[in-house]
Parts: structure tokens; sequence; C-alpha cells
């Protein structure tokens, strides 16, 4: 049998390096964990590398990394959920892998993904494993789908690790939905917000700025300015147009530069409401990724390297590359996140309880449904602060527009008055 290096800690927190022989890597995993043992990092004997879920490259990894582009269309994690439950079901049924591939493929309307599956069973038709043929379509299958898989092909439990899958990605699309549903009255105000606010420069104070000239009013200083805004929407679009245009630009090409997504991904965590929000949904996302992978064998610097890479915050995931790597010089899981000062210490807390149990997956588990349920309170109280700041930014400008409308014609009405009198 192969002869693996195994790196893992004991419940006492002693780390344990020895070299064990079994079947697969999946089959010494679990062996591991049911001594008690947390599983860190797992290497062929000759020191080949990573074995096992997150091996050294492939030609389907390289296929991968080559049609990896910031233009490849998505899967909704909806579908993803449905398509994990339905392989699920068809493999406990008896259908062979293939048949399964192909009933949902054409059943499928996506024209992204049928195409993806119908790739993957040219593939697993000619002999290639179905993980190998999943990573071959980033854009479709992340690295936590394909190394889960390959798990379960390993361990010969791919209909458990399938329904799994689909309960992860339910569990996702279910917090996607909170938000989305929280943030779309919102969203449908200020939109409402901007029209109005266009409407009044566009069609209202130019009318009044006419009647002004027209009667050659010395017009207060918030006039002025209500008119020079108006001027640069109706009879400077030209310019403003292009400009706004260029400035919306730049901030994307600086927020797709690596330097700029880590400032702005960095402010964001520091802003009053949403950085809390953003830390929490982050918190959420990661523990429910790492209990998965690791409730399904994968050791543990192998998960968090996976894990870092589905946080969609770029802070988040330094912290998590930067612990994966403490990990590996000896820190426990606890500690390796702790020192980095960004995780809640409720969340390192239950870590710590975990590991010295054992039980780490249940606590990480545990983590995650506390945590949606804050992202979804903070999610209603920050909708709540919402509409009616934007009611009143609204009334606001209105009243701002009224002022610098009606203050001219308060002094021409004065004027006129003055005149109709004669000197006295």
């Amino acid at each position: 049998m192969p002869l693996y290096t195994v790196t893992a800690r004991d419940a006492s927190g002693r780390t344990i390096s020895q070299v064990k022989d079994a079947p697969s890597v999946g089959d010494l995993v679990a062996e591991l964990r049911r001594s008690g043992l947390t599983v860190i990092g797992v290497k062929s004997e000759g020191g080949a590398g990573p074995s096992g879920p997150m091996a050294a490259p492939t030609e389907a990894q390289a296929v991968a990394k080559s049609q990896g582009s910031i233009f490849a269309k998505k899967v909704k994690v909806a579908d993803m959920a449905a398509f994990c439950r339905q392989m699920s079901t068809m493999l406990r049924a008896g259908l062979s892998l293939l048949d399964s591939l192909e009933t949902i493929a054409n059943e499928t309307e996506n024209p992204v993904f049928k195409t993806a599956l119908q790739s993957v069973m040219t593939d697993v038709e000619a002999g290639s494993k179905l993980s190998d043929g999943f990573r071959k379509h980033p854009n479709v299958f992340n690295a936590l789908m394909c190394s889960m898989v390959e798990a379960g092909e390993v361990s010969g439990s791919l209909d458990t690790i399938l329904e799994q899958l689909g309960q992860f990605f339910k569990r996702r699309h279910k917090l996607q939905s909170q938000i989305k549903s929280a943030t779309a009255y919102p969203k449908f105000v200020g939109g409402f917000f901007v029209l109005i606010v266009t409407g009044i420069f566009t069609f209202l104070v130019p009318q009044f700025a006419q009647l002004f000239k027209q009667f050659g009013a010395d017009l207060p200083f918030l006039t002025k300015v209500l008119i020079a805004i108006s001027a640069a929407i109706v009879d400077y679009w030209w310019i403003t147009l292009p400009v706004l245009g260029g400035a919306i630009a730049a901030f994307i090409f600086w927020r797709r530069t690596p330097q700029g997504a880590a400032n702005w991904d960095r402010f964001i965590l520091k802003t009053p409401l949403f950085g809390p929000l953003v830390l929490k949904s982050g918190v959420s996302r990661f523990t429910m990724t790492l209990s998965t992978l690791v409730k399904n064998g994968i050791t543990l610097d192998q998960s968090l390297e996976i894990t870092s890479k589905t946080l969609g915050n770029i802070v988040l995931e330094q912290t998590v590359i930067d612990a994966r790597q403490k990990l590996i010089q000896g820190y426990s899981l606890f500690q390796a996140l702790s020192e980095s000062g960004i995780f809640p210490g409720l969340m390192t807390k239950m870590v710590k309880v975990g590991e010295d149990s054992g039980a780490l997956p249940d606590m990480l588990n545990d983590v995650t449904e506390y945590y949606e349920d804050e992202v979804s309170s903070q999610v209603q109280a920050i909708t709540s602060m919402i509409e009616p700041a934007l009611i009143v930014g609204l009334g606001a400008v209105v009243l701002v527009v009224i002022l610098g409308i009606y203050l001219p014609i308060f002094g021409l009405s004065k004027a006129a008055a003055k005149s109709a009198a004669g000197p006295s």
C-alpha cells in the first residue's frame, strides 16, 4: 500500500508527524479522525506534495487555469444545489454516473451549465474521474466542489458527498436570497430618489432659471448653485456624462487591480453599517465551507486553502491563507485564527472547543447557524434604517430646491412692492 507522511494534532494540542500506509488518502484521514486526531496535512512519502483532493496540478487543472477568466459566466447557486441533490438521488437509485449526468444535462435550461455537463460526460465516458471533468470548468464547478467530489470518489461515498454539497449550496442560496429580498425595497427607493432628483434638475429648475433671467433678479448663492447643477445636466451633458462615465470606469478598473481590490475590501470592513455585515457573512461562509470539507475527510490545511477562495473578500482570504501557514508551522487552528485579530472572539472560542473535543466540524456548523441568524437580523436592521434615511434625504433635496426657487421670488416680490409704493 502507498506510504504517506501525516501531520496531525492530538486532543492535547501536541503535533504528531509519522509515516503510515493506507489504501488511499481518504481512508487514512478517516482512520486518523476515528482515533481522535485532527489531520493537518498528508504528503506522499517521497515528498511530492499534497496528495488527494489537492494533489499536484494535473492536465485537467491546467485546462481549468487556462479557462478561468473574469468574463466567464457563473452558474447560479440554486442550480448547483439542485444538480447535487439530483445526482445524489439518481446514484442512490442505482443509475450509473454517465446516465445521471445525461439525464440532468438534457433537462438543464442554462446553456453554460448544459455545455459543461456534456463536456464532463465526454470525459467520464473516456475514463476520466468526475472530479477531473469538473476541474476543466472552473467557471461552473469551484475548487470546493471538485475537492469534495474527489474525496467522495476515493472513499466510495460519492452519493453522500453530493447530498451534503446540495445542502451546502442550499444554505448559501438561502443566505443570498435573504440579503437580496431585504435590500430590494431600499434599491427601489434609491432608484426613485435618483429619478426624482434628476427630473427636478432637468425640467423644473431650468424653467425658473429662465424666469429669473428675464426679470434680472439678484439670485442668492443657493439658487446659483442649483442653476449651475441644472446647467451641467441639461446644457453640458456632453461633458458631464463622459466625465461621470470615465470616473466610474476608472473606479471599476482600480477595483479590479489587486491593490485596489484589497484597499476597497479593507475599507468596506471598516464602514460602520456594512463592515460588520460583510464580516459576519464572511465568517458564516468560512465556517460553513470549512465544516463541510473537514467533515468529509479533507485535511485541515487543504480545507483552509480551498475555503480561502470562497470568501469574496481579499482581506478575509489573506487572513485565512496566513492562518494556514501558521497551522503548517505548528499552531493550532484556534491560535492561527485568533492572532489575526479579524475573526470574532466567539468564533475562535468555538473553534478551540471543537479542537479540544475532537468535534470541530460540529462546532463549525453551530457557528455557521449562529452567524446566519446574525446576518439575517443585521440585514433587516440596516434595511429598516436605509428606508427612512432615503425618504428624509429626498425630502431634504426637495426642500433645498424649493428654498432655492422661492428665495428669488420673495426678493422680486419685495422689490415690486417697494416700486409700487414709490418714494416716501
